[in-house]
């Protein structure tokens, strides 16, 4: 588990020391300027692909006529897109949407950011080092530090949070 959390991290203790002595960790600015050559600095596609202000209409005209606060195609997809969808709702001089949608729909685009918390297990179940929480903005590539981490010196992760629907969010670190 620990391998699929850690982006970048120092290379291993060479000799054998005590897991529960917590070192001092060299500066801040040492560790940010080593280049990170892993997971996280791999684009991500699906910020290429953008709704039209046309489709955007048409998907809230979609929703329009379904309930409000329950997790739908078309309100999944205007989340999902959440960037176009504001623009659609800046740009469209008549919307297809109710009052009462359009504002629970502006409440939810304006949520644009998450609280993280990790930490760090061994095999044994010994808390090797933790993280948060930590508020982070939705959909901007994050790198946080471990804290308490001992022995196994500088530990960060990267990655980030997007929201993909109403209930539900993707995260990659």
């Amino acid at each position: 588990m620990m391998l699929l959390l850690l982006a970048c991290a120092t290379e291993a203790p060479t000799q054998a020391v005590d897991l529960g002595t917590d070192l001092s960790v060299d500066s801040a600015e040492a560790w940010e300027s080593q280049d990170c050559k892993t997971s996280c600095s791999l684009g991500d596609a699906t910020d290429e692909v953008h709704l039209t202000v046309d489709e955007v209409a048409f998907w809230m005209e979609e929703w329009n006529g379904q309930p409000i606060g329950q997790s739908t195609e078309a309100l999944d997809t205007l989340l999902f897109y959440g960037p176009d969808t504001e623009k659609a709702l800046a740009e469209l001089d008549l919307l297809p949407l109710d009052d009462e949608h359009r504002d629970f729909l502006q409440r939810e685009l304006a949520r644009d950011e998450v609280i993280v918390e990790m930490r760090l297990l061994d095999e044994d179940g010994v808390e090797r080092g933790h993280m948060g929480p930590e508020r982070i903005p939705l959909k901007e590539k994050q790198h946080l530090v471990f804290a308490g981490t001992g022995a196994l010196k500088h530990l960060e992760t990267g990655g980030k949070v997007k929201r993909v629907g109403l209930g539900h969010l993707w995260s990659r670190w």
